[in-house]
């Protein structure tokens, strides 16, 4: 998976603001993130080998309708943390969703603190032979925290 940026040079404490993030995954599917008022309408948000979803989920995959209803329903998921507790079933929102989501979130903002395009490897969780964006991943705490 690669990470793009379009972005002025960011501060090493924080990230500021960005033009664009580009996610490009293995397929060749891309996911953009604008940032603030910057980007062309007509660009898409995902872009895809078999079409594109714009601004607003505006989308231009021809009978996208009657390829998603052709999907099943997703099984019934616990959407309310107490009762997951309660019944002792899995939250939707579990650990596993969260990590990949936050991943996602990370790996951009590695990228647009280096200011430059990262190749991230999802099996081993690192970028590839960028020893500056893997010292990201595990920064060491400021004491007198620890993990």
């Amino acid at each position: 998976m690669k990470v793009e940026v379009d972005a002025p040079q960011q501060h090493p404490d924080a990230v500021g603001v960005w033009r664009s993030i580009t996610y490009t995954y293995d397929d060749g599917c891309q996911i953009v993130l604008w940032g603030g008022d910057f980007g062309d309408p007509n660009t898409p948000y995902i872009a895809g080998p078999n079409g594109n979803v714009y601004k607003n989920f505006v989308c231009d995959i021809p009978d996208w309708e009657k390829k998603l209803a052709d999907y099943p329903e997703p099984e019934p998921q616990i959407s309310t943390f107490l009762e997951s507790v309660k019944s002792r079933q899995p939250f939707a929102l579990n650990e596993r969703n969260g990590f990949r989501s936050a991943t996602i979130v990370n790996m951009g903002a590695a990228a647009l603190r280096l200011n430059r395009t990262l190749n991230f490897d999802p099996v081993k969780l690192e970028f590839v032979d960028d020893e500056a964006a893997n010292r990201l991943l595990d920064q060491p705490s400021r004491a007198p925290w620890n993990i």
